[in-house]
Order: structure tokens, then C-alpha cells, then sequence
């Protein structure tokens, strides 16, 4: 009984040990006779030398923690930016393949380029353009030739069909049969005899255009009147010489629709449509266009000296190229004057110019 009373009293908790009784309150005779003590913080009864250690610890442990995670934090940003560096590479490597693969393609493309496009599509800032801008800008090119090749072959049937309204149609020439008699100022007199009407040979019109002396008006001109006029070689050497007179005109900026040369031979040197520089300062006999006639007329010029006269081919050259351009501008007998006709400063061709004759051609 003895041995389980001790073993109970053995298992029962220690009791807590008391708190030490309070001191004893002054009297207050006591408080006021003496001066209080300076009052001192109890020390902690929780704090101890052993727990502060433990705090210097803690503290340690906390910044030893810090800088290890630091150094992880560091070490996975450098694991991903040489995981960043070796995707790039791998990139790099499959678009240089890829460039390599397109090389052969890309230098067969700029062969065709260099051969067939303008150099302005093979600099460094047209590389530089997507393929689908590359492709616009050569659909666009190839548009532009197309219509500009287009307008070209327009033209050209245009010119040609105004040049064929200008020849004779072919009933209307006459093939000769016999030579004929070349007329001239020693073998007949201007003032007795009138050469007769020969056979009309066949004339065409020989295209020689100058560079100057006309311009060709934006819109269409009206054409009702033929000038004649007279010319040959002032620079000496031989007075006929067409290409001196050629010379002489585009040396002075001016020019005649038609030059008749001695042989009879018409060439062109200007356009119909083209307002000629031939008539000068001048004015209709009716008062009418005063400096302007330029603007309504072709201008026909006759190689010969101011003392000699129209030879017999010049006349039929001139008639058959009048009779053409009047039907095809409806032009009158009226309006087929001479530069003497409608100059007014000195002009006095065309010279010893037989219009009786020229008129009994004309009808």
C-alpha cells in the first residue's frame, strides 16, 4: 500500500512554486520624509542571455538565407537568358539554311532583273521593299510599257494613214508617154509667149521635217489658205542647192509646209497640222488676220533666182500639191495668194511667177 501511496504522489505534477509576498506600503509619514528611490525597469523574467544569442542567430540564418536566395534567382536568370541566347542562335541557323536554300532562287531573280528592269529597281532602297511591294511596283511597270508600247503603235497608224491622205490617189496620175519639153526664160519670153500645158507627171511627197521653225497647237487648226513663196541658195555655190536652202531655214528658225525644188521634187518640212513660221508680218486682201495668217495657211516654197521663173516641172509639182491639199481642206481659188499678196513690209515673191498659167492648171 505504502509502495503504490508513493508511487501516485510520484506521478502528480509539481505544484507551481508561490510568488514572493509584496512589500510592505510605506506610511505615509514615512513617504513624505523620505525622497523616492530612482526607479529602475524590472528585468524581463522572460528575457535571458541564452534567447538573445538565439535572436543573433536568427538574424544571421535570415541574411544567409537572403543571399542564397539571391544567388538562385541569379543563377535561373542566367539560365534563361542562355536558354533566350540558345533559341536565338537556333533561329539564326535555321533562317541562314533558309537563306542559303533561297540563295540560287534570289540570284535567278536579280539576273532577270538587271536584264529586263530600269537600274532604278535594282538599288539597295528597292531590295529593301516586301515581296508584295515588289510585286505591285512590277505589275504597275509592266502596265505602264504595255500602254506606252500601246500608244506608240496608235501613233504610228495615225501618221501613216494622214500620210497616205496626202499622196495622189492612183486614178487620178497620169503615166507619161512622152518626154516633155522643159520650158525656160532664154527659149521663150516672159512677156510673148505662155507655156502650154504638158502632160501632169507622178509627184509623191518626200518627208524631211525640221527640228524648228513651226509649232503644233494643242488642239486642231483650221487650214483655208496656201502661201507661195520663192527661195534659193544666198551662200553661194549653187544658187539650187536644196540642202543649203534647208540649211538656211533652220539656221533662221523658219519653215515652209512644202519646198518645190529646180527637179520638182516636194518635200515635207513641217506637219499640216503645224502652224509654220512663212508668212511673217502680214494680212489677208480683205483686211482680215492681221499677223496672223500663219495660224490659218501652209506656206509652199519654189527654189529659183528672183531673175529666173517656175521651170515647167515646178508648175506641174506645184499644181498637182495644190489640187491635193485643197481637196483635202476644202480650200478656194480665193485663198491661193502669193507673199507678195499679204506682206506688208517689202516681200515680192514669188518672182516672174506666171498665175494666169498656174490657174488655167488649177482647174
Amino acid at each position: 500500500m505504502e509502495e503504490e501511496k508513493k508511487e501516485k504522489n510520484n506521478n502528480l505534477p509539481n505544484p507551481e512554486p508561490s510568488s514572493p509576498p509584496p512589500p510592505p506600503s510605506p506610511s505615509p509619514s514615512q513617504s513624505q520624509s523620505q525622497s523616492p528611490p530612482p526607479v529602475t525597469p524590472p528585468p524581463s523574467s522572460s528575457y535571458t542571455p541564452s534567447e538573445e544569442k538565439l535572436e543573433f542567430f536568427k538574424r544571421e540564418e535570415i541574411k544567409t538565407m537572403e543571399k542564397d536566395l539571391f544567388l538562385l534567382r541569379e543563377e535561373e536568370a542566367k539560365k534563361e537568358r542562355e536558354r533566350i541566347a540558345g533559341l536565338k542562335t537556333e533561329e539564326i541557323k535555321k533562317r541562314v539554311e533558309e537563306k542559303k536554300e533561297e540563295r540560287p532562287v534570289e540570284e535567278r531573280v536579280q539576273k532577270i532583273e538587271r536584264k529586263f528592269l530600269p537600274p532604278v529597281f535594282t538599288q539597295p532602297i528597292f531590295s529593301k521593299l516586301s515581296s508584295k511591294e515588289k510585286i505591285f511596283i512590277r505589275v504597275i511597270t509592266i502596265i505602264v510599257v504595255v500602254l506606252l508600247i500601246f500608244l506608240v503603235v496608235t501613233f504610228g497608224r495615225w501618221y501613216s494613214s494622214e500620210m497616205e491622205k496626202i499622196s495622189l490617189p492612183p486614178q487620178s496620175q497620169i503615166v507619161i508617154t512622152s518626154p516633155t519639153p522643159t520650158i525656160t526664160p532664154e527659149t521663150i519670153p516672159q512677156a510673148e509667149a505662155t507655156p502650154t500645158p504638158s502632160p501632169t507627171p507622178i509627184f509623191s511627197i518626200e518627208e524631211k521635217l525640221l527640228n524648228s521653225g513651226y509649232v503644233v497647237p494643242k488642239n486642231p487648226r483650221l487650214i483655208d489658205t496656201i502661201i507661195i513663196h520663192s527661195t534659193y541658195n544666198t551662200s553661194g555655190d549653187d544658187v539650187y542647192d536644196t540642202e543649203k536652202v534647208i540649211q538656211e531655214f533652220k539656221k533662221n528658225r523658219v519653215a515652209s509646209h512644202y519646198l518645190v525644188n529646180r527637179e520638182g521634187k516636194i518635200y515635207q518640212l513641217a506637219p499640216d497640222k503645224a502652224i509654220a513660221y512663212h508668212a511673217g508680218k502680214s494680212i489677208m486682201p480683205d483686211g482680215s488676220r492681221k499677223n496672223a495668217i500663219n495660224n490659218f495657211s501652209i506656206g509652199i516654197e519654189l527654189i529659183y533666182k528672183e531673175e529666173d521663173s517656175p521651170n515647167e516641172i515646178q508648175y506641174q509639182a506645184l499644181v498637182w500639191l495644190v489640187k491635193t491639199l485643197k481637196e483635202k481642206y476644202n480650200i478656194s481659188n480665193e485663198n491661193i495668194l502669193g507673199h507678195k499678196d499679204i506682206s506688208t513690209t517689202d516681200k515680192t515673191d514669188p518672182w516672174n511667177f506666171d498665175w494666169s498659167y498656174f490657174r488655167s492648171l488649177l482647174q
